[in-house]
């Protein structure tokens, strides 16, 4: 759906920034595990997971992530990594890495030594927050418990509602600004600006709200940058050939679909 975004105005440049790995930064900060944020400042924490793995032999994140042969693996490595965090079992990691179930159990108990402190800081987090039928951002939204809440909400909810509080405070400062977003995509903000220089205010906001939330540099990355009248392009080959699919089949459908005006309307 993000292809279908094109920027209109006339002279305006589109910029579409995101926080980088936004959720494995703030697990760092929230659980205080030096390890998880020394590989969430190396510049690619799914490189220590592909490492835990064997499935790499790159002792380099910065050179492994920028692999055109890795980029398949960094994306099987991004949904698993982010699985673990949240309570991915045995059988589940097994079919995400296409290997035997004794294989992803010791994935998970090297995962296990590796942040021993964030997986004690996990599981203080459900413990204390079933004892107090809720459970709270960092900046103090509540989540009110239910009587049997699922454990992997609780578990997600940390790292989400930072997220949540980091895009917000950028918001806010933005506006206050003068710059306004165009549209906040999850964990990054989409502008159409005519003074490109805002963009470069527009990031170093965002990086203060990363700071602010986790007392260190949340990076930001600029994921694209259009001219105006070009569309915005989703970069995973899946969404690229879901895209190239829909638009072959529009003129053949327009081509051969007859609607009365009561059903045009």
């Amino acid at each position: 759906m993000r292809s279908l975004i094109t920027f209109p105005t006339a002279g305006a440049v589109g910029a579409y920034f995101d926080f980088r790995t936004q959720e494995i930064g703030v697990a760092a900060a929230l659980s205080g595990d030096e390890q998880l944020r020394r590989d969430y400042e190396s510049g690619d924490t799914y490189h220590a997971l592909a490492l835990m793995c064997g499935l790499t032999d790159d002792p380099d994140p910065g050179h492994w992530k920028k692999q055109d042969e890795n980029k398949k693996l960094r994306q099987r490595m991004k949904a698993l990594q982010l699985g673990i965090n949240y309570g991915m079992g045995v059988a589940s990691l097994a079919r995400g890495l296409d290997r035997h179930p004794l294989i992803a159990s010791e994935v998970i108990e090297r995962h296990r030594r590796r942040y021993r402190p964030f997986w004690e800081w996990r599981a203080n987090i459900v413990q204390q927050a079933m004892l107090d039928r809720r459970i709270e951002s960092c900046f103090g939204w509540p989540l009110r418990i239910s009587t049997s809440p699922n454990q992997r909400t609780l578990y997600n909810f940390p790292m989400q509602a930072g997220g949540a509080e980091m895009l917000r405070l950028a918001a806010v400062a933005l506006c206050d600004a003068g710059i306004v977003p165009a549209m906040l995509i999850h964990d990054g903000i989409l502008f159409e600006e005519t003074e490109p220089e805002k963009l470069e205010h527009a990031r170093e906001i965002m990086l203060k709200a990363g700071r602010d939330v986790c007392g260190f540099e949340i990076g930001v990355d600029l994921d694209q940058k259009l001219e105006h009248g070009t569309r915005f392009q989703d970069g995973r080959p899946a969404s690229k050939k879901l895209w190239a699919t829909v638009m072959a089949a529009l003129p053949i459908s327009a081509s051969t679909r007859h609607l009365s005006p009561s059903r045009a309307s």
